[in-house]
């Protein structure tokens, strides 16, 4: 039987790790969709893009297949399609492929089904240098989020732990009004027990550690914003409390995050335009962090706001 019981809180615990987890992954999956804007696509293929680069880190752009091309033109953004790829098996001298065959998810017909020429009949793109996709590069940092909810988990029900009375059966009339009067908050308490020994009382002991986890999880959840690109202090403490050398170096990285990943994707675009003749122009929703200026804190001087 306590051999069911335990495995039964083990499942139990895995769901709650599993939940954790589900939580954390959409939490930033949401951040990174809300990243980049894509002037000269409709947003069904501004999100397929998007979750591309999440899951996978690339994506291909090519033109359909089996459509006059007196029609392209007047297509607009249909002129372009947007699929996952896979190589040929065929590399040149500075291992890049030759060849590119793109994934048809759907079956349909106007997507190749012969390998195309790149940067001639199809572009390929990635979101990082590392040509890694977004959530590779944050998944052990988000792990280690999970775990620190875990440990919150059973650090809060340490601190749930109560007073634990042992008592025989002669005491047990004596311990009730000891405990009642504990309750009561009398300063002084008063006992029958006929013998100190029979009757204890025990408590978890447990330290509190909830405030110092919730720091780490904070800062953790900071440097994962970070590589997203998405504004946040950068340290598990009030802003007022932060050097302003703190503040600029994080933002400095937070910018240099959102650089990183336009560059490459417009550096994609780029060649769609020249070898697909499709232009788009890609930026950041939001504004990076701006750098702290000194000149802002400095005081007036005397008589400078004199009229």
């Amino acid at each position: 039987m306590p051999k069911i019981k335990y495995s039964k809180q083990r499942e139990n615990s895995q769901a709650i790790r599993q939940a954790f987890k589900f939580f954390y992954q959409n939490k930033f999956f949401n951040k990174w969709m809300n990243l980049l804007e894509f002037e000269g696509l409709n947003y069904q293929q501004t999100e397929f893009i998007m979750k591309k680069f999440w899951y996978e880190g690339t994506i291909s752009c090519s033109h359909p297949t089996n459509i006059p091309e007196g029609l392209m033109d007047a297509m607009k953004e249909d002129s372009i399609i947007f699929t996952p790829w896979c190589v040929d098996g065929i590399y040149n001298i500075y291992d890049y492929p030759i060849k590119a065959l793109p994934i048809n998810l759907r079956g349909v017909d106007f997507i190749s089904r012969v390998p195309l020429l790149i940067d001639e009949k199809i572009v390929i793109g990635y979101c990082q240098k590392n040509h890694k996709s977004i959530y590779s590069s944050i998944e052990p940092k988000l792990n280690e989020l999970v775990d620190i909810e875990m440990v919150k988990r059973v650090a809060l029900k340490c601190q749930k732990m109560p007073w634990i009375f042992t008592a025989s059966p002669e005491n047990k009339t004596a311990i009730e009004k000891l405990v009642s009067d504990l309750e009561s908050d009398d300063p002084t308490l008063l006992t029958t027990l006929l013998d100190s020994e029979l009757g204890k009382g025990f408590v978890s002991g447990a330290p509190y550690i909830l405030d110092k986890l919730e720091m780490q999880r904070q800062k953790i959840e900071d440097d994962i914003n970070t590589i997203l690109s998405v504004n946040n202090v950068g340290i598990a403490e009030k802003k007022e409390h932060l050097l302003n050398g703190e503040i600029d170096a994080n933002n400095q990285s937070i910018k240099e995050s959102g650089d990183d990943y336009l560059d490459m994707i417009q550096e994609f675009f780029d060649r769609v335009g020249e070898h697909l003749g499709y232009k788009v122009n890609v930026k950041l929703k939001h504004e990076p962090p701006k750098q702290f200026n000194m000149d802002d804190e400095k005081e007036p001087e005397e008589g400078e706001n004199d009229e």
